[in-house]
């Protein structure tokens, strides 16, 4: 019996030995794959990003990737799927903290909008989005009293705190349409003294979808995108969403949107990165001397 147990005894070291070493082979292995992925995202966005300098030392207008393959597209084709909303792009809520509501109603709903498309999923309570919007409007100019260049992610939102982390740092996919994860708050929204009107032809198709519906969204996009497109106009907005049957279309609105074509030149632009295999994705704002 003594012999019997001391052979089990041993097994039993012997066994939770292997589990230890192979734990650590196994954490060591993840740590090892996981640094290698970062290290590559890393890299793609030390390589977007020195490309961007390099595209405006070169002093000549110069397409990112995403705007030359959107201009090759055909009229039958899906519209280009941007990585990034342009910062040109952006709704710009400072005229709405400052001045409130009462003074850029319009600009209040079209928020309270974003806000609900893109992050309903996240709260159940009833009309959440005018009730986190009066507090973030609310908070955001407590704090730009305080500092006039506060940035919008250390806005203290109390009982919205929790909600207010998962807008803000969004989720590596998600598709609108299929109501699958949700955007960075912060690639759609901004508070800057500059930019006032909204950039259609730079903007996200999820944020021409806010701004109208999915139907007016993706024709428009891929109308103004196509090769040898017309020029970006009211009367074509109105067309596109006669065709598409979308009879909300304010024409109060229009006063907050730039048309046309504008060649914006960057000083501030959001990269992402992702390695593929290992899934690991990084994103860097970075600024672009004139």
């Amino acid at each position: 019996m003594n012999v019997l147990g001391l052979v089990f005894s041993l097994l039993l070291i012997l066994s939770y030995g292997f589990y230890a070493c192979w734990d650590k082979h196994v954490a060591s292995s993840q740590l090892r794959t996981t640094y290698v992925g970062h290290q590559k995202a890393n890299r793609k966005l030390l390589n977007r990003y020195q490309s961007a300098v390099y595209s405006k030392l070169r002093g000549k207008a110069t397409h990112s990737e995403d705007e030359k393959t959107s201009h090759s597209s055909t009229e039958t084709s899906a519209p280009v799927k941007l990585e990034i909303n342009r910062e040109c792009a952006k709704l710009n809520l400072r005229p709405l903290i400052q001045e409130g509501k009462g003074s850029h109603p319009l600009l209040y709903e079209l928020t309270a909008k974003l806000i609900r498309t893109f992050y309903a999923p996240l709260c159940d309570e009833k009309r959440f989005e005018y009730l986190f919007l009066d507090d973030f409007l609310a908070a955001a100019k407590s704090a730009l009293q305080e500092d006039n260049s506060s940035p919008l992610e250390k806005l203290d939102l109390k009982e919205w705190r929790t909600l207010y982390y998962k807008m803000l740092k969004g989720t590596k996919e998600w598709d609108l349409h299929e109501r699958v994860g949700h955007p960075a708050l912060l690639d759609y929204v901004k508070i800057e003294n500059q930019g006032q009107h909204i950039c259609l032809f730079h903007a996200h198709p999820d944020l021409l979808t806010v701004l109208f519906n999915d139907k007016t969204a993706t024709k428009l996009h891929q109308e103004i995108h196509k090769e040898g497109a017309p020029l970006l106009t009211q009367e074509l907005i109105e067309r596109i969403c006669s065709e598409t049957h979308y009879l909300a279309c304010e024409p109060a609105m229009f006063p907050l949107l730039e048309l046309g074509k504008p060649d914006h030149q960057e000083y501030k632009k959001t990269l992402l990165a992702k390695d593929h295999s290992t899934q690991v994705t990084l994103r860097k704002s970075v600024y672009l001397k004139n």
